[in-house]
């Protein structure tokens, strides 16, 4: 009986993602930003779609969670939302952010700084945002515990929550291929 000899070249393209092969997505999220300028930000999908569904064949197949980095222009905001159904990891690497959380229900939002190489998990079931208050860009990874979670909503009444609902049907479209 042989055992097959290990292929590093495959094991490379299949679970490895470089910097030289990305680029910043500054349209994902550019729908939030068409509502207001603030929302400002891009993405870099490292492992998985994230939340957004994008078709991004350069990325490694997510098989427990997603991973992304953000840039966060000075004075930006990723809005309060809320996953139901996954936690979500902000980790700082550059820059001081603003973590904003806000409980279902109520209206009072915290705030909570954090710097480079704090982070913060967010569990699902709470409104969660980032502001960067500072005067340089900021940079983040952003971790969800889900390989397709669910799209996030927005507060009650917010310009965001009646796009998501419209923008629903065109999400599960695009995971479905259709």
């Amino acid at each position: 009986m042989s055992a097959e000899k290990f292929d590093v070249q495959a094991f490379e393209k299949k679970y490895v993602a470089r910097l030289q092969d990305r680029s910043l997505d500054w349209n994902v999220l550019k729908f939030q930003e068409e509502i207001d300028p603030k929302y400002k930000r891009a993405q870099m999908r490292y492992i998985g779609r994230g939340a957004t569904a994008n078709n991004d064949s350069n990325v490694i197949a997510a098989e427990h969670f997603t991973l992304s980095t953000m840039v966060l222009p000075a004075g930006c905001v990723g809005p309060l939302h809320l996953h139901d159904d996954v936690e979500e990891v902000f980790f700082i690497l550059k820059g001081s952010v603003k973590a904003l959380i806000q409980e279902v229900g109520k209206d009072e939002v915290h705030e909570i700084r954090l710097n480079e190489r704090d982070c913060i998990s967010s569990p699902p079931g709470v409104y969660r945002g980032i502001h960067n208050d500072g005067d340089e860009e900021a940079l983040m990874l952003v971790m969800l515990g889900a390989v397709k979670p669910n799209l996030p909503t927005y507060p009650k009444g917010s310009a965001l929550e009646e796009l998501r609902i419209q923008r629903a049907k065109e999400r599960e479209a695009i995971i479905n291929g259709k």
